[in-house]
């Protein structure tokens, strides 16, 4: 939900209440959200440890520009103008769990930098990923060609 504050707070970031106040650059925009305590599940435990093994992969500075460079245009097309894909890492998220479901064989929470190379999955280059259908086309993807 977006905040409009009647006195100047529009640097205010914290909590007050059950409320998470916040300012989100991308967006240019003070937000706010209700705080909910998660629930433990198995489903929580799996997603740390796919966080916890994409940490790992540590993608190189060309792969995130390229990530950056295909946002840019993304974000340029009127059918995603409203989507929520903020960062690159939203980005990489996105194309690895379209990946996970694309094929049976790889699994994000043993993933690898030798299996990426190894196996030549789409992950490789943004530009790949395109061409595998993992990530919808934009102009000029062909020159995203930086590895992982």
């Amino acid at each position: 939900m977006k905040v409009r504050y009647k006195r100047a707070l529009c640097g205010y970031n914290g909590t007050v209440d059950d409320a998470v106040y916040y300012y989100h650059p991308g967006l240019d925009e003070n937000l706010m959200r209700i705080y909910v305590r998660p629930k433990i599940s198995m489903s929580n435990f799996r997603l740390r440890d796919i966080m916890a093994n994409l940490k790992t992969l540590a993608p190189s500075e060309g792969y995130k520009r390229n990530l950056k460079d295909y946002l840019l245009a993304y974000k340029l097309q009127k059918e995603h103008r409203q989507e929520k894909v903020l960062t690159w890492n939203n980005l990489f998220l996105k194309l690895l769990y379209a990946m996970e479901k694309a094929y049976p064989e790889v699994f994000l929470t043993t993933l690898t930098r030798q299996q990426i190379f190894a196996d030549n999955l789409p992950c490789r280059t943004v530009k790949q990923a395109v061409e595998a259908g993992l990530l919808p086309p934009v102009e000029n993807y062909q020159r995203l060609t930086k590895e992982i």
